[in-house]
């Protein structure tokens, strides 16, 4: 044999070679069809004939799973995917990536992937790889799942419900019972597809008929409304669906419709500048492109959730306007938060950038305030969150496009279901419930109009300043007052466009009337005070400043000295009168809303 061989190497090597590595190619293919094959046998079809045998249990001792119990292997990942990054403690890595550099490179990352993204976007659009993709989409759609039945079984409601919650607890996907007594079987099939697409026009008419506190997301398999509740389970919500997937659109659909309906208040942090830029100038709706701005804007949100509760204390049955929190591409505005945060903090400062405290006392108290918060990801990571705990207080869960590691970090459950490649098609989760949906496509025309609701923008379309527009589309701030006390400090800033009662649409008056009072415990009244008509003084001098402020002399001119040394420039708003600054007290509110709080470092724009 040693002999053929060399012989061969020696007369024909060209031949040899070329058929030696075809034959390593087939023997690695076939060794990695056979590790599938026995993961799926060890770890997915023997652990589900012994639960079945629990159910039914006529099933003989000897009995092998192989006559019992038919589960398609392509309805199955392998195993679970684990990096290097999954095996290093939790700590030990949000500890490492607080780092400065580390920020940077990850940054740096971010920068180089996006070319070999963009190019395996491309690929998949291939025709070969369209077809192959929707192929094995097709196998996975057509495929049964098959449990025998003993003859001498008596199957009771009992036990076909608990198969049937079996099936759905191990194979993912939606699966219906189809019981045939003749031949003791039951076969579990998929349902029908969700519609290939679901336009505005097919569903306005359903958005219409849906609560105040209902968004419709799109159609599921049997063209049923799926819809998230803000007031019930799902007050906050979490998306991580790829591109192509119908992110953009998504956001469209909730936001416009939550705004018609009377939401109050929606800001949405917008890293990528244009994701959600149909919306500008619509009443209530605030777009911040700024990191600074963005800090300052989330900040903002949860001061207002601690005095909603401020008043809850003395008024338990009060109701507010619902203000929604948008955090698009939550990724890149936790990198950018980071690498910045790592820039500006001192030694005494946490590793964590101070935005995330605010999101996540937020994602826990907001329900019961009327706040809520819809998150997108690219991978929902312990970093990108701004903590683990914080994932399991979404309880919406939609999914597009997503990677193993997406579900694993997202959800968590096995097991992982396959992402479809169809556009606009998704999976949500709520609880342990997962179900298809074709999500509704709404053009930026369409969504722009439905959230107008009939009212004029407030500004043109063309570019303006997130100054400009605060002040032209926000009312001047409202103080709740308690016998003559302040209930909010001022050390918890200013919060434009507030309420207590609950407002019948965006667009409804916030004149303080009757109605605004709320009796609280033993007859306390908490009346809305709004603020005096007359025109405002301007504010001269540094110590005028200060006293306005609530601040230190020395205190005040250290920070504008800060301030300008990293800006380049003075407090927003100054002028002179005479040989002294002066300033309006609305820049100079806005100003100091912007400054560090207790443990915050204050961020200059870039």
């Amino acid at each position: 044999m040693a002999v053929a061989v060399i012989w061969l190497w020696i007369n024909y090597r060209t031949w040899f070679v070329t058929v030696g590595m075809m034959l390593l190619a087939v023997s690695v293919w076939l060794w990695r069809r056979g590790r599938v094959a026995r993961y799926h046998r060890e770890k997915v079809v023997k652990p589900f004939f012994a639960a079945a045998r629990k159910i039914l249990s006529d099933i003989p001792d000897d009995a092998s799973h192989r006559d019992w119990v038919t589960i398609p292997q392509h309805l199955m990942g392998t195993e679970e995917i684990r990096t290097f990054r999954d095996r290093i403690p939790q700590g030990l890595l949000e500890r490492v990536e607080s780092w400065g550099w580390v920020a940077r490179m990850m940054l740096t990352w971010e920068k180089l992937m996006k070319r070999p993204r963009e190019l395996a976007d491309r690929v998949r659009g291939w025709a070969v790889v369209t077809w192959y993709v929707e192929r094995q989409a097709r196998a996975a759609e057509s495929a049964v799942l098959a449990v025998n039945l003993p003859p001498e079984a008596e199957l009771g409601t009992g036990e076909q419900e608990r198969l049937s919650s079996l099936v759905k607890r191990r194979i993912p996907g939606e699966w219906e019972a189809h019981w045939d007594h003749r031949a003791f079987k039951v076969v579990f099939k998929r349902p029908p597809k969700p519609p290939s697409k679901v336009s505005f026009d097919d569903v306005r008419e359903l958005m219409e008929t849906l609560a105040a506190h209902k968004a419709l997301l799109g159609l599921g398999t049997r063209a049923e409304a799926i819809t998230i509740d803000f007031d019930a389970e799902t007050p906050h919500v979490a998306l991580s669906i790829g591109t192509g997937g119908g992110k953009s659109s998504t956001l469209r659909s909730i936001i416009a419709q939550m705004v018609r309906k009377g939401t109050e208040r929606v800001i949405i942090i917008d890293p990528k500048l244009i994701s959600l830029d149909c919306f500008d100038g619509v009443p209530g709706i605030e777009i911040y492109t700024e990191l600074f701005e963005q800090w300052a804007a989330v900040a903002e949100f949860q001061q207002e959730m601690e005095r909603r509760y401020h008043i809850k204390k003395f008024n338990k049955d009060a109701k507010f306007p619902r203000w929604i929190l948008v955090l698009e591409e939550q990724n890149d505005f936790a990198e950018e938060s980071y690498q910045h945060w790592s820039e500006v903090k001192e030694k005494k400062d946490p590793a964590r950038p101070p935005v995330f405290g605010h999101i996540a006392r937020t994602l826990f108290k907001g329900r019961q305030a009327d706040m809520n918060v819809i998150s997108v990801y690219q991978r929902l990571t312990a970093r990108a969150a701004g903590g683990t705990e914080l994932r399991d207080q979404y309880g919406a869960k939609i999914l597009a496009r997503f990677s193993p590691q997406a579900w694993n970090s997202l959800v968590g459950t096995t097991p992982r279901p396959k992402s479809s490649r169809h556009n606009g098609r998704a999976l949500v989760v709520i609880g342990g419930d997962q179900r298809q949906c074709q999500m509704a496509f709404l053009t930026d025309d369409e969504a722009r109009e439905y959230a107008l609701n009939g009212r004029e923008p407030l500004a043109p379309l063309a570019y303006m300043s997130i100054a400009e527009r605060e002040a032209e589309a926000l009312p001047e701030p409202v103080s709740l007052v308690k016998d003559g006390v302040s209930i909010l400090g001022a050390d918890l800033g200013s919060v434009h466009g507030l309420s207590v009662d609950k407002t019948v649409s965006n667009g409804a008056s916030q004149t303080a009337t009757d109605g605004d009072v709320h009796d609280g415990p033993e007859g306390v009244v908490i009346p809305l005070v709004k603020p005096g008509s007359e025109p405002p003084q301007a504010i001269v001098g540094n110590d005028k400043a200060a006293e306005f402020l609530g601040m230190e002399t020395g205190t005040f001119t250290k920070a504008r000295q800060r301030y300008k040394k990293r800006t380049g420039e003075d407090i927003p708003g100054t002028f002179q009168v005479g040989k002294f600054p002066a300033w309006w007290p609305k820049d100079l509110k806005r100003w100091q809303a912007k400054l560090p709080r207790t443990g915050v470092k204050e961020v200059a724009s870039k």
